[in-house]
């Protein structure tokens, strides 16, 4: 394959307004459009040479080393005005690429359509939120949307730690800096650990993988900063009791407390096929009060859910009643409305 063919195929990922492209060997390209994948048959079924081939010009000859060594590798590309983030793999001996388009400026929270609750849980400047859901459920748009409202209109001092970078930000009322995992410092903790000396208002953990860097992001939080990062769970729920559950039995009690004192609320976002052949965010948010407070202290998870079905109080927000402003605001149609309420339901019994 030559650059000619790989450019083009970006190009047309971004006209069909694509989230994903796959590239495998002995395969048609293939885009996410809409939750949907499609195969584009205009271009020829990539031969392994192919493969081969494109990852050498869209890789640096060190990365290549990386790649062989350790059989995947992670990085932002941009070309032509196209900003993206490369997943390269090996499958069957052969080389496979996953690439993921990201817009040149952030989507505004508006543009997202996230449901209004979270503005109350945007409001304070210390303590920890999480944008938590499952793979491809937009949490990165949501956490970069967040960004972009700071930057637009508050003065603060941001600083974003990813691997790879995804969205590019230019400074507005705010300074923003990016820092970009393996090429601008060694890991996540490393670059945690820096930026408590860095004069921060936020700080944008791109994810939180392990222990250590969720109990990073809590002293970040505790030590006055806000920290925001993503997590892949189920609902807002199952996101406390991921966190509890990663640490051992004798720290369990510490992450319970920290957790306690420092989360300000957990907004868990999923895509749901909507109207006009879009997709729209189905939200639960969980906004910390003094009631689930004390039930993280106390260990008692399974009675959080309860508080955030109480929709309307405190910022709360649960997923039926989401989905019927959803419907309200023709959204997303009735048959659309009552196929979602039938799953909601059947996932609670």
């Amino acid at each position: 394959m030559d650059r000619e063919t790989f450019f083009s195929i970006l190009n047309k990922a971004k006209t069909m307004k694509a989230s994903d492209i796959h590239l495998l060997a002995n395969e048609l390209p293939v885009f996410r459009i809409n939750g949907k994948l499609v195969r584009i048959e205009e271009y020829k079924k990539f031969t392994e040479e192919d493969m081969k081939n494109l990852s050498s010009f869209v890789t640096k000859e060190e990365n290549i080393k990386t790649l062989e060594k350790e059989r995947e590798l992670d990085f932002s590309f941009n070309v032509e005005n196209i900003n993206c983030r490369i997943n390269i793999f090996y499958e069957k001996e052969n080389i496979g690429m996953s690439i993921r388009i990201v817009q040149e400026e952030p989507f505004t929270l508006e543009e997202l359509e996230i449901n209004k609750k979270i503005y109350d849980i945007l409001e304070k400047r210390q303590g920890l939120i999480i944008i938590s859901g499952k793979s491809g459920s937009g949490k990165s748009s949501t956490l970069a949307g967040i960004i972009e409202k700071f930057n637009r209109e508050e003065n603060l001092n941001i600083l974003t730690i990813e691997d790879p970078i995804e969205y590019i930000f230019k400074n507005k009322k705010s300074i923003i800096r990016q820092r970009e995992v393996k090429r601008d410092t060694k890991n996540f903790i490393d670059a945690l650990k820096s930026a408590l000396r860095q004069d921060l208002d936020v700080i944008m953990v791109g994810e939180l993988r392990d222990n250590e860097s969720l109990e990073m992001a809590l002293t970040a939080a505790e030590t006055g900063h806000l920290v925001l990062a993503t997590l892949h769970t189920n609902g807002a729920v199952d996101t406390i009791d991921r966190i509890i559950s990663a640490f051992p039995e004798n720290k369990k009690n510490l992450i319970q407390r920290q957790l306690a004192s420092n989360l300000i609320g957990i907004i868990y976002q999923e895509l749901i096929d909507g109207n006009d052949n879009n997709r729209v965010p189905l939200c639960e948010m969980l906004h910390l009060n003094k009631g689930i407070e004390n039930l993280i202290r106390n260990g008692k998870i399974n009675q959080i859910q309860s508080f955030i079905d109480i929709s309307g109080r405190d910022g709360m927000l649960n997923k039926e009643e989401c989905l019927k402003e959803l419907y309200k605001n023709n959204k997303i149609s009735e048959s659309q409305f009552e196929n979602n309420m039938k799953i909601l339901k059947r996932n609670k019994i």
